[in-house]
């Protein structure tokens, strides 16, 4: 067992949203307008692009289309000087442009958006021979009009992803995994050493989407998952805990993995039975109760030892991905003086199931954020006479209301419901999960604040009571950068509101007593049962290093910070050669997986995109095309 680094792991701050470029239009599109000249103009426009017809705040996001990594540009300039650098070594053909809708996402924010496809090639030599022998990529993507002052049409956001490459399958169809012999088994042997292209190590919805795309491209793989079901790391939780999004941003990869009468925020049930019914569906070869106890780097791979049934196995592998479930797997609790001295019982949110046995007597729970809440409704629920919840600062709540309407709708026409069970997740991911992170977290921005600002009262409500609220913290914020610390309310609000649940906030615990927990400003809490919901270890870094060692783990990039140029580090690009940590929530896991898995065949078939033509000792790899 790997215990605690020698030194602590090296960390950066990161970037606010504020300090990153990127602006949104106000409604500047007619209600009149002709929409039947776009395609034409899209066409004209980016077969050779010109400095003159983009926006002064033009931003382009690219998904390993064109420069082969995962890219924003922000600014006129250097979009246009990093688009006509891709046309100096590669060829853009086959331009298909599709139908103009108007896109509005806020009644004060609207724009023109037209999709495409195209191919990429590098140029080729004299001889006909493409340089480098890249492999020819088939690429989507979507521009965005905005008219300037002088009502001339230009362009103001360019997105652009690889679909796959020519002559090879596409991530996105499973087909290519019925065609294929049904995964081996385990080696009835353990003298007997297995060789993979890929092992991904944990099953939940990185590990099982990863599987299924690498399965798709007809990669040969092995799932790692040390409990002996798919789907423990759902069922494994506390009885109570369900899903915050809405459901059909929750499908893995493919079709739909729930149904249309399921609820809309899924209970872990209901989680954990989608993914097991996905593993058998899409024959995912994967190995259940599997615990790593070695992983070196070997030759070009790495090499495992596994332990199963009490028998160690050798695995060799090319490549490694580590789906650990970072940030919501470990929790982090406080330590808090004098736990001898209380004599009754205290949990952390990891060993917490239910309060049933707990009926009738006094439940405080410690933190403020979704499990927190969770907790509390549980306690209220079981019966328990006395319901306490410690707030050590401001939390963001986010009704789940408004966030089911932002997350199922990409506009304010009712007519423009993305993620529901008429539109594949595949076409949605394209219209959601490809907008710059800065435009999506301003687009959220204007949406919540012109909520709070219209229901003040159910903030209000709260602040009475003495739960202090977080009105200005955007949820993208709270998601990608914070991984925590906020609540989408389900309900439990209310009880706080009305003193079902009492709030004691801004005050330090001081240490544990004989019959509670006794705080800063003298004040004591009674409670039969204490219960830590305090958030989990938001370094992924610990727990790669079970299983690669510090010396690798010290080396990863550090997870939720962003970039100068507007992207978060490390969940789609290499951590180290070879080697990749794959994290996010559902619908992060479903989108990103498909790069991965594009990567890695690239790789794998001698003809790696940038990020993978490894460059030196220790994992460092090549940054530019």
């Amino acid at each position: 067992m790997i215990g605690p680094p020698p030194t602590p792991y090296p960390t950066r701050s990161s970037l606010a949203f504020s300090q990153v470029p990127g602006s949104l239009p106000g409604d500047v599109v007619p209600k009149d307008i002709d929409l039947s000249i776009f395609p034409s103009l899209g066409q004209e426009f980016l077969s050779n692009l010109k400095r003159h017809v983009l926006s002064a705040d033009a931003i382009w996001r690219d998904f390993f289309a064109l420069t082969g990594q995962l890219r924003t540009f922000n600014g006129a300039e250097q979009v246009f000087s990093e688009w006509d650098g891709v046309l100096l070594e590669r060829d853009l053909g086959e331009w298909k442009m599709e139908n103009a809708s108007v896109c509005r996402m806020a009644a004060s924010i609207s724009w023109v958006d037209v999709s495409f496809t195209f191919s990429v090639e590098k140029k080729c030599g004299r001889n006909g021979e493409s340089r480098n022998g890249e492999l020819r990529r088939n690429c989507f993507g979507i521009v965005s009009f905005v008219p300037d002052g002088g009502g001339k049409w230009k362009v103001w956001m360019l997105r652009t992803m690889l679909e796959n490459f020519e002559g090879f399958s596409h991530p996105d169809d499973p087909s290519a995994i019925f065609s294929h012999p049904v995964p081996r088994s385990t080696p009835s042997s353990s003298e007997e050493e297995l060789e993979f292209d890929v092992i991904v190590i944990g099953a939940g919805q990185c590990g099982l989407s990863l599987a299924g795309r690498l399965g798709a491209l007809g990669i040969e793989y092995l799932l790692l998952e040390k409990e002996a079901e798919v789907g423990r790391s759902w069922t494994g939780k506390y009885d109570s805990v369900r899903q915050h999004t809405v459901r059909e941003m929750n499908n893995l990869p493919f079709e739909r993995t729930y149904k249309a009468d399921d609820p809309t925020l899924l209970p872990a049930k209901t989680v954990a039975e989608g993914y097991e019914n996905y593993a058998e569906k899409y024959r995912i070869n994967v190995w259940l109760g599997v615990r790593t106890e070695r992983c070196v780097r070997k030759d070009e791979g790495w090499e495992l030892n596994v332990r199963l049934r009490n028998e160690t196995r050798v695995l060799r592998t090319k490549h490694l991905a580590l789906s650990l479930g970072g940030g919501a797997s470990v929790p982090n609790p406080p330590f808090i003086v004098g736990r001898g001295h209380f004599k009754d019982d205290v949990l952390n949110i990891g060993e917490y199931k239910n309060c049933h046995p707990w009926k009738g007597k006094k439940g405080v729970v410690v933190g403020s954020g979704t499990g927190a809440h969770d907790v509390a409704q549980d306690m209220l629920d079981a019966g328990l006479k006395a319901v306490t919840m410690v707030q050590r600062s401001k939390t963001p709540v986010y009704p789940v209301d408004w966030v089911v309407q932002g997350q199922s709708m990409m506009e304010v026409d009712p007519e423009s419901v993305v993620y529901n069970t008429e539109i594949p997740p595949s076409v949605a991911d394209r219209l959601v999960s490809l907008l710059p992170l800065k435009i999506e977290r301003e687009l959220m921005k204007v949406n919540m604040n012109g909520l709070i600002a219209a229901n003040p009262e159910r903030f209000d409500a709260l602040e009475k009571v003495g739960f202090r609220v977080d009105r200005e913290v955007v949820l993208t914020d709270s998601i990608l950068l914070r991984g925590g610390g906020y609540y989408v309310d389900v309900g439990t609000s209310k009880h706080i509101a009305e003193g079902d649940i009492k709030i004691k906030s801004g005050v330090k615990i001081e240490r544990f007593t004989q019959n509670g927990l006794k705080f800063e400003d003298g004040q004591e809490i009674d409670a039969d049962l204490v219960v830590f919901a305090t958030g989990y270890e938001r370094d992924i870094r610990l727990q790669a290093a079970g299983i690669v060692g510090h010396e690798i783990a010290a080396s990863l990039p550090q997870a939720r910070v962003l970039t100068a140029d507007g992207e978060v580090s490390g969940p789609m690009t290499p951590s180290a050669e070879r080697l990749w940590v794959v994290r996010g929530a559902v619908s992060e896991a479903r989108f990103q997986s498909r790069f991965i898995a594009l990567q890695i065949q690239a790789a794998l078939l001698g003809k790696p995109l940038p990020d993978c033509q490894w460059g030196g000792l220790n994992g460092t790899h090549k940054s530019s095309s």
